[in-house]
């Protein structure tokens, strides 16, 4: 067997073991060479001659002398087998596979300006033109790009380029709960058997910071209406304008929606009762009470102008 006198690690740079070196593989290991050793006569790195190794040998048992012996031999047809095997795998060897015509077409409309094919739009028209040939899929063309594996770059595909991985869009948190649900309001309320239950909204303008709003509060009962004059709608403001109907008006409770500006609703104390008022929010589809129909209250409606 004709053995290999190269000692030099460069000339083989990014090249593949042959049949027959991996035959001299073997030879070497018989002769007691180290992995190391094998690598400067054949011109690998040793890590390559030791993945070779590893890659063909083959674990066996033998009798010596009435003892079963376990141990491990390099066979290299066994390592060129997994080598074919694991090479058909590989997105190199499907290339070669490939449509040699197709690919120096693709790299030639490519690299014209202005471009009057993308990657996809070529890939099917050459597919059209060509249906004996091997074509990949644009898919698979775009990866051979960015792998390097063909002349076009990334930068001669304005597209691609542009292509950014979209970042996880992390949902924003539930909005707080300010009171108790509407879902769990007393069925006095609901039924309105009992007075003293209000339902609170604001009616704004263009939605300034500045401009005055007017806060309406409904009797649930009665349908009794309140309409008050306000500066603006901060929470400060809406409790200002509570405690002042608290002298004048029983409240037993409020609904309102899940607003910031009636955050503070929770806080306030029941007209001659040291109890809270029940704060209770509406779901945004049941806040149907924004705006009072005044043609339709019975009871006269009382506006107070502040």
């Amino acid at each position: 067997m004709n053995m290999s006198t190269n000692h030099s690690t460069k000339k083989s740079l990014y090249s593949h073991l042959s049949a027959s070196e991996r035959g001299e593989i073997s030879a070497y290991l018989k002769m007691g060479k180290t992995p190391s050793e094998i690598a400067r006569l054949l011109g690998y790195h040793r890590s390559t001659i030791s993945r070779e190794i590893k890659r063909g040998s083959v674990s066996q048992v033998q009798d010596k002398n009435g003892k079963w012996i376990h141990s491990t031999i390099y066979f290299p047809d066994s390592g060129q087998r997994v080598y074919e095997t694991n090479r058909q795998k590989s997105a190199y060897y499907k290339l070669s596979y490939c449509s040699r015509t197709f690919f120096k077409e693709l790299e030639k409309v490519l690299k014209t300006k202005p471009h009057c094919h993308s990657v996809d739009s070529f890939v099917q028209t050459y597919r059209e033109k060509h249906p004996l040939e091997v074509i990949p899929s644009t898919k698979t063309v775009y990866r051979y790009i960015k792998d390097g594996l063909l002349r076009v770059k990334p930068i001669d595909l304005p597209k691609m380029v542009s292509i950014r991985k979209r970042s996880k869009v992390t949902p924003k948190a539930t909005k707080k709960i300010l009171g108790k649900s509407i879902e769990k309001r007393p069925e006095c309320i609901n039924d309105r058997s009992e007075f003293g239950h209000w339902e609170i909204d604001l009616m704004l303008g263009k939605k300034t910071k500045r401009e005055a709003v007017v806060m309406t509060l409904v009797e649930r009962q009665t349908r009794f209406a309140i309409a008050v004059k306000l500066a603006n709608k901060q929470a400060e403001t809406i409790n200002r304008a509570i405690k002042s109907l608290l002298s004048q008006y029983p409240i037993r409770s409020i609904t309102s929606d899940n607003g910031s500006e009636f955050s503070n609703l929770s806080d306030l104390k029941v007209w001659k009762s040291i109890f809270p008022i029940l704060m209770l929010l509406m779901k945004e589809e049941q806040m149907k009470i924004s705006m009072v129909s005044w043609e339709s209250c019975s009871q006269k409606v009382s506006l107070l102008t502040h």
